[in-house]
């Protein structure tokens, strides 16, 4: 594909409709793709593996902050996506909360699906990072909307292009 064509920036020129059904699309791969790979599942339980109290035990190991700061990234995107597609008043509060909210509904289910996996350890430290990533991306979406972030990107592929 020749740096200057136009299919370059496609992506950033797709009808409104057609952006939102991408976005949506990632958000749900965002939520669905901790649960990977499902061949782990066996359909019993292992409650004893459960790790009830978040941050227990807590070590600064790398595996430990690898994950940490993965889990918390992770659901920063998806508040940040979600809160572009939920949100039709750029002030409310309550678009926040209801991602709060959703994000704890899909953190548990993912948590929930690893007690009947045997190679996954379901943690409640899990939750509070993906909460709390869900929650600092949706501020974010708040400091930083969508539109912002997309006119620049627009105006960076748009003249890298050569169709300024």
């Amino acid at each position: 594909m020749d740096r200057k064509s136009p299919e370059r920036i496609a992506l950033f020129t797709r009808p409104k409709h057609e952006k939102r059904i991408l976005i949506w699309f990632v958000i749900l791969v965002l939520a669905l793709a901790p649960m990977f790979p499902v061949s782990n599942f066996v359909g019993h339980s292992h409650w004893e593996q459960v790790r009830w109290i978040p941050f227990q035990g807590f070590s600064w190991s790398k595996n430990m902050l690898k994950d940490i700061i993965t889990n918390t990234l992770w659901f920063m995107m998806f508040g940040y996506l979600l809160h572009y597609q939920l949100n039709r008043n750029p002030g409310s509060r309550w678009t926040i909360v209801a991602i709060i909210t959703i994000a704890g509904g899909v953190s548990l289910s993912n948590e929930l699906f690893q007690v009947f996996c045997h190679s996954r350890f379901p943690s409640m430290t899990d939750v509070a990072c993906n909460v709390g990533g869900a929650g600092l991306g949706a501020y974010g979406a708040v400091k930083w909307p969508y539109e912002k972030c997309y006119g620049a990107m627009n105006r960076y592929f748009a003249s890298r292009s050569g169709f300024s």
